[in-house]
């Protein structure tokens, strides 16, 4: 009975093999001249071992013989790892890779079940773990240790397999995903670390593509008061202050011009609280393949900004007060002088910018010892003693130097001057600060003062 069974079975498939373009029941049924009823349930046997396909057509239904390519062409040829199961998880057939990999012979592995599987240099307990009696079809990633070669990753999945004889099965399918998966795992790894870089700089850092931010670091949210998403959902340009756009705007469009050229401005933004901050940008571009990315650096100076206000606005005041003070004013670094006020000028005849290239040597220290000893009012000064009053005050002392000198103004007059040094340190660098008083007018109040005693004195005598 089961030769008949086997020998319909055979006729029905070479019947379906010599008319390629199907028959319906009918059809086969007039052509071996059995009954419709029984062709049926052979079709049926035959559709769910898989060796004839069925297509619809209505209410008509068309066979026509299975194309299949022989299990054990596509075990051989396959550059994927493949397993045969059957219903109670017997290793049915192997290919040669698979083989290779578990370092098996195909009589170690044929006719036992999967569970039993031991290799000596590799770990499948990953595998066995995810062997299910579930037949329907399912993917997911396994991954094997191999001895003293490290681990490989695989792509593994389930096809459910009818066999010839009607059985059901499994044909397990792994494919060689190492490189992939270590690749994608470097990039999520050197993101990954770019990601705690950037956020972790004191600097904002915006990075666009194509006009829209798909980037921005934590910095960036705490110099704007914007958030990610809203960084994301808006134009970074919106917050530029008014007075800055224009400034920006220029920028802007140069950088567009010559994109590969990277620019920089200094610019005002306004927060989302309302708040004012001033920042430094640079920008910068980089085209990688078909896409172009902008990037964004932004540095906070506000601090700096202020503060740098803060020593003009001091500096000014002390210009101010240097200048309406009664006496001049000069300031001495390391023998230049590099502040000196209006009424040094009105002493001396020279403006600031030629009194700090002439020097204490080409003013102060030049005095001319036959004009002060024709003037008759005090006598000459040593000149190399005034130098070494000038050179014996240190810095913080509470007693200053003092002096008296003959002054040759620009225009060739002599005045006679009283000065005063005092010197202080500030790391580095030493400061002398030298007042000077005009008192030509009291010497020469003095001067007719002391001739008219003279002569009281001779009318005595």
């Amino acid at each position: 009975m089961m030769q008949d069974y086997q020998k319909e079975l055979i006729a029905i498939k070479d019947l379906l093999k010599r008319n390629p373009n199907g028959m319906s029941v009918t059809d086969i049924s007039k052509a071996l001249k059995k009954n419709k009823n029984t062709i049926g349930r052979y079709l049926d046997i035959l559709l769910i071992s898989g060796q004839v396909d069925m297509r619809a057509y209505g209410m008509a239904k068309v066979y026509t013989i299975t194309q299949r390519v022989p299990l054990s062409a596509m075990l051989s040829y396959s550059k994927e790892l493949i397993m045969v199961l059957d219903n109670e998880s017997r290793i049915i057939d192997t290919n040669d890779h698979f083989l290779h990999l578990l370092q098996l012979s195909r009589e170690d592995t044929l006719g036992k079940n999967i569970s039993h599987l031991q290799s000596p240099e590799v770990d499948v307990h990953e595998l066995l773990d995810t062997i299910t009696t579930n037949w329907g079809e399912q993917e997911s990633t396994v991954t094997f240790h191999v001895k003293d070669k490290g681990e490989r990753i695989f792509h593994q999945k389930y096809v459910p397999t009818v066999f010839e004889d009607g059985r059901n099965g499994i044909t397990l399918i792994l494919e060689d995903v190492t490189e992939h998966i270590l690749a994608e795992r470097e990039i999520r790894e050197s993101e990954e670390r770019f990601r705690m870089m950037a956020d972790n700089i004191r600097d904002g850092l915006i990075i666009m593509e194509k006009g829209k931010t798909i980037y921005a670091n934590n910095r960036i949210a705490e110099i704007t008061g914007y958030s990610h998403d809203e960084m994301w959902a808006m134009d970074p340009l919106t917050i530029i202050a008014p007075e800055s756009h224009e400034k920006a705007a220029e920028q802007i469009q140069d950088f567009e011009a010559h994109p590969d050229k990277p620019g920089d401005l200094q610019i005002w933004i306004i927060r989302k609280d309302k708040e004012r901050r001033f920042v430094y940008a640079r920008i910068s571009g980089v085209r990688h393949h078909d896409t172009y990315y902008n990037f964004i650096i932004l540095t906070d100076m506000t601090e700096l900004k202020t503060q740098g206000s803060r020593v003009r606005e001091s500096e000014q005041r002390f210009r101010t007060m240097a200048d309406n003070i009664q006496d001049g004013l000069i300031i001495v670094e390391n023998d230049k002088i590099v502040f000196s006020n209006r009424r040094i000028k009105e002493i001396t005849g020279y403006s600031a910018d030629e009194m700090a290239e002439m020097g204490l040597h080409g003013t102060l220290l030049a005095q001319h010892e036959k004009a002060a000893a024709d003037s008759g009012i005090v006598p000459v000064t040593d000149m190399n003693r005034i130098e070494e009053i000038f050179r014996s005050v240190k810095p913080d002392s509470p007693t200053p130097g003092e002096f008296k000198i003959w002054l040759p103004r620009k225009d060739g007059m002599h005045r006679y001057i009283h000065g005063k040094i005092t010197a202080a340190k500030n790391g580095n660098i030493i400061s002398s600060y030298i007042t000077i008083s005009d008192i030509t007018d009291f010497a020469e109040r003095e001067k007719i003062l002391r001739e008219r005693i003279d002569a009281l004195q001779d009318l005595v005598h």
